[in-house]
């Protein structure tokens, strides 16, 4: 080995320990400036996880074939202390009606992230960005503060005909529709936590995996 190697090699191990310590500070920082979701979840395995330095271990929020969380995660968490139960692949509240999880940082269960997506892929164009309306449609955020779940499930599905102030407004059914209906209970939560107040509008900062059950339930919908 020759002396320029030799120097090289040694001011590399004696950066090692520095350099970790001022990555994880960085990434703290990063945290603190851009709110970094992924950043988040992972602090919070860290402080779980029996071994969260182990490259094979599952991502923060990933879930075992039962359902489970493989750790605990902010949204779990949350969705146990109050008191909501994880059944069929999501959060139900006590009526057994999808229930949004939303944490202080707007991290949020699959269900709320996937309903997000469909609900601006295939709702948006006529009840607005972020369901707060447009000049021919409802805010469904506001509709939904009255509207109980079998009511909304019934009103996409059969449609719906209204006057008001002369002008006859259509909801379209679509009830054969499986973009739609496939993903139903997730539209609904995205919109419900509008509704609620608890996610704000834009996409929310990170999410749960999806589960066996969820992803079984979409699978054999649409397949």
């Amino acid at each position: 080995m020759n002396k320029s190697i030799k120097i090289l090699a040694v001011a590399l191990m004696a950066f090692g320990a520095a350099g970790a310590a001022a990555a994880k500070e960085q990434t703290k920082a990063e945290d603190t400036r851009a709110g970094a979701p992924a950043a988040k979840l992972m602090q919070v395995a860290e402080d779980v996880a029996p071994n969260p330095d182990d490259p094979n271990a599952p991502p923060p929020g990933s879930r075992k074939a039962d359902g489970s969380a493989v750790y605990p995660n902010p949204v779990s968490d949350l969705a146990k202390k109050d008191g909501y139960k994880f059944e069929d692949g999501r959060y139900r509240n006590k009526d057994g009606d999808p229930q949004p999880i939303v944490t202080k940082d707007y991290q949020v269960d699959w269900g709320t992230w996937n309903g997000f997506r469909r609900y601006h892929d295939a709702c948006h164009v006529c009840h607005g960005p972020n369901a707060l309306g447009s000049t021919f449609a409802p805010a469904l955020a506001d509709s939904l503060k009255t509207m109980d779940y079998n009511t909304f499930i019934a009103t996409v599905s059969g449609g719906k005909r209204e006057s008001k102030g002369g002008t006859e407004f259509v909801m379209p059914s679509f009830g054969e529709d499986k973009n739609i209906m496939c993903y139903i209970d997730d539209i609904y939560t995205y919109i419900k936590a509008r509704s609620l107040d608890i996610l704000p509008p834009g996409r929310p900062n990170g999410r749960e995996d999806i589960s066996p059950d969820a992803k079984k339930a979409a699978d054999d919908c649409t397949g």
